[in-house]
């Protein structure tokens, strides 16, 4: 019995070495390039990935055949984190921004080739418009995932925009991309759905890197004018929506704070 125990725990550690080899890999890896790096045989990396994409741990590119993190995980991590961070962390602001601007504000995190709602608060507007939880949300089209895009490395923004179905040669884009980064918020009015605009900025960890994002999400016909210049700071570009981004960010700022 002790010699079976430890046969399948030696499999298991294994599988989770495999596994472990594609949690930094955003281009994915092929078999021989994780059998190498872990110094096993390719023929028991290559029946090990295949029952994991079997059952969703890993995915296979059309392209190139690598291997990467599949949506089972991603499902799995989302479970564990919202014990505790962003979601836990991130309710609270949540709540207060939704009071602060009588609109629906909601939680978006990166996940296979989405965005994907994992909280929100809605408002008492009997006209509202808001992704349920759960929802995967284009990249391209919404403030959240442009917003995302923009913080992803050079080689993982490479990967997503290739799977966007407007593909990485939309017009602007790369430009709208760079300019998002710079300014640190992101904005859609109409894109993903007629009546709806949106404004999103980044949730940081403690290592600044960008691990969630934070939207309003506001009926067209209650958008703002846009504000294309401050008349009082010398005709300098300034923000477009003025009521809407700074609460959003500021919300996004502080969420960022309590963060680990």
């Amino acid at each position: 019995m002790a010699e079976s125990t430890s046969a399948q725990s030696t499999s298991l550690i294994k599988a989770l070495r495999v596994l472990a080899a594609l949690e930094d890999a955003s281009d994915g890896k092929g078999v021989s390039e994780i059998a190498r790096e872990l110094d096993l045989p390719k023929s028991a990396v290559h029946r090990l990935l295949v029952t994991f994409q079997a059952y969703g741990f890993v995915q296979q590119e059309s392209r190139s055949r690598n291997y990467r993190l599949g949506p089972t995980l991603a499902r799995l991590g989302l479970r564990a984190a919202e014990q505790y961070v962003p979601r836990e962390v991130a309710r609270p602001y949540l709540e207060a921004l939704a009071r602060e601007m009588g609109e629906t504000v909601f939680l978006g995190v990166l996940a296979q080739h989405g965005v994907l709602i994992v909280d929100k608060v809605e408002h008492g507007h009997v006209l509202r418009v808001a992704p349920d939880l759960g929802t995967l949300l284009p990249l391209c089209q919404t403030a959240l995932g442009k917003l995302l895009l923009a913080f992803c490395s050079p080689a993982e923004q490479e990967a997503l925009l290739e799977a966007c179905p407007t593909g990485p040669h939309s017009p602007g884009l790369p430009a709208r991309l760079r300019a998002i980064a710079r300014q640190g918020y992101a904005v859609a009015v109409g894109e993903w759905m007629p009546d709806l605009g949106c404004v999103a900025a980044p949730i940081r960890n403690g290592q600044q890197h960008v691990i969630a994002a934070l939207a309003v999400s506001v009926p067209q016909s209650r958008m703002p004018p846009p504000q294309r210049h401050d008349p009082f700071a010398g005709g300098g570009a300034a923000l477009p929506y003025p009521t809407l981004i700074p609460p959003v960010m500021s919300a996004a700022e502080r969420i960022s704070a309590a963060l680990p």
